[in-house]
């Protein structure tokens, strides 16, 4: 078992670094198999508890950086890691692969974030630095190890703007802002108060997990652990996990920083069908909003942030924010000599949905993934409304049309989530028929059939627009269908006249072939006289 040195690095020297950033890469280097853990601030001054810290965690603070023996990792400091992120580091690094990198988060400026290197890579790779400069130095080709994660800027101090004061909540028909109560007044009819006024977390996050992607699952809560806005609680819905996977969970949440961890509840839920955790969470759910963050997606720093700021101008209605969608594969690193699956990357992060909603488009089909959307309490604890558990698919959309129909949404074009799209045998889209998608689709808009939907004056005249785009099309279709009747029309007479004059031709050449002949009898004759 070989020493493990952990190099944390500034962008300035002398930063002065959180207690809680220090903290989180400790508590990470602690997972790791070694005899010897060290840790070095390159150009950063560690706190006087770090050495307490890491003399708990069983590392040391170490002043040299030259260790030609040992496993060296380089990572910026503000940056959050995944619990596990160096575990599979110092596992991926080897004699044969003597570079490993960690993927930065996506989307981010930098190409590197964290950089592990073997002891019998060159001189210039194991020293410390900048994790970009180490690679740029020496031109080597990195191996990038799948299934970790680390957030550039997720340990900085958390935004103290971030939480407003809490705005009014409770049954939609009781905030100005929903389309049920400004219909209700323009109607004429009364509008009740707002009554519930208990202090309430803004957003209560629910993650469904099978037990069955731990580090997918680290991830997920990583990313959630570097909001700016953290107000916020998380109930982990974990759903038919036998109690090996559920102790495996519960060890993944206490892996979080304290912060986060003390803010999480897990749920054992074995009632079948995949809507049935997130009917139990909701139960338990004491946030203003409700959000759905299942544990193979993430979400940037800012997600919890710009709901909060859609609901600061629109308390009441829907939240949904632009999403990005990443093409992922299955494939398995070794944990703790356990494979496990992780998010192997087979394309770039890119805007997979319109980034503004439109309800009328939505009436015909999903624009939207489930994680870019927070819904109101009042749509779950004043209106009953619930996730149907009688879908295998599409679950997320059926309730989404029931909601935005009420109070209508608040969108923001700013992408907050990354929206990964299994392409082997992992998601929903591979573990479900296509029979499967039509018949939740078709049931959707059976539901959407027999309910009342109100639409804004923007969603209005969207559809009156597409109404007269539609209307266009059909008068240049008939158009285009007239002018083809007419072309067969003269087809039939061009045709005919063709006709004609072919049998024209025919007896021209029949008295040119005739008069062919006589002519030739003629000149016979006369050869004859």
């Amino acid at each position: 078992m070989t020493d493990v040195h952990l190099v944390l690095t500034a962008p300035a020297a002398g930063t002065v670094p959180d207690d809680e950033g220090v903290r989180t890469w400790l508590e990470a280097l602690a997972r790791v198999p070694a005899a010897m853990r060290r840790v070095t601030g390159e150009g950063v001054r560690l706190p006087a508890a770090t050495a307490e810290w890491a003399a708990t965690l069983g590392a040391t603070i170490a002043g040299d950086t030259d260790r030609a023996d040992a496993v060296t990792v380089v990572a910026r400091l503000g940056d959050l890691p995944s619990p596990r992120t160096l575990v599979l580091l110092a596992a991926a690094v080897s004699a044969e692969r003597p570079v490993a990198v960690v993927a930065p988060w996506p989307g981010a400026p930098d190409d590197v974030a964290c950089v592990a290197v073997h002891s019998t890579a060159p001189a210039a790779l194991r020293g410390a630095g900048d994790p970009a400069a180490v690679l740029a130095s020496t031109g080597a080709t990195p191996y990038v190890q799948h299934g970790t994660l680390v957030v550039p800027g997720g340990a900085a101090v958390p935004d103290p703007h971030a939480v407003g004061p809490q705005p009014a909540y409770g049954h939609p028909a009781a905030l100005p802002c929903t389309l049920l109560h400004r219909m209700l007044r323009q109607a004429g009819l009364p509008t009740p108060e707002p009554a519930d006024t208990s202090p309430r977390p803004f957003l209560t996050v629910v993650t469904r997990t099978q037990g069955t992607r731990l580090v997918c699952l680290e991830e997920a809560l990583t990313s959630l652990a570097a909001q700016a806005c953290r107000d916020l609680e998380v109930v982990v819905a974990a759903h038919r996990v036998g109690a090996d996977d559920l102790t495996a969970v519960r060890a993944a949440v206490a892996a979080q920083p304290a912060w986060l961890r003390d803010r999480v509840r897990v749920l054992d839920v074995q009632r079948p069908g995949r809507s049935a955790p997130l009917n139990d969470a909701l139960d338990v759910a004491r946030g203003r909003y409700v959000a759905v963050l299942d544990d193979d997606d993430l979400v940037t720093p800012r997600w919890v942030t710009a709901f909060a700021a859609m609901e600061a101008q629109a308390a009441g209605t829907v939240l949904r924010a632009a999403a990005l969608r990443q093409d992922v594969a299955p494939a398995r690193v070794d944990v703790d000599g356990v494979g496990e699956v992780v998010a192997a990357a087979t394309g770039e992060p890119h805007l997979g949905w319109p980034v503004d909603f439109a309800m009328v488009d939505h009436l015909v089909d999903n624009a939207t993934p489930v994680m870019a959307l927070a819904l109101p309490r009042g749509i779950v604890a004043d209106l009953g409304e619930r996730f149907d558990e009688e879908l295998e698919t599409t679950e997320d959309w059926d309730l989404l049309l029931r909601a935005a129909g009420l109070t209508g949404v608040t969108s923001s074009p700013e992408p907050t989530s990354v929206y990964r799209v299994w392409s082997e045998e992992e998601g929903s889209r591979s573990l479900h028929h296509g029979d499967t998608w039509q018949r939740g689709h078709d049931r959707v808009r059976a539901r959407l059939a027999e309910r009342a939907v109100l639409l804004s004056g923007a969603e209005a005249d969207r559809l009156a627009a597409a109404r007269e785009q539609l209307a266009q099309e059909q008068e240049e279709k008939f158009r285009f269908a007239a002018l083809n009747e007419q072309a067969s029309a003269d087809l039939v007479a061009v045709n005919e006249a063709v006709g004609v004059l072919r049998a024209q031709l025919a007896e021209s050449e029949d008295k040119r072939r005739r008069l062919v002949e006589r002519v030739q009898r003629l000149k016979a004759r006369l050869a004859d006289e």
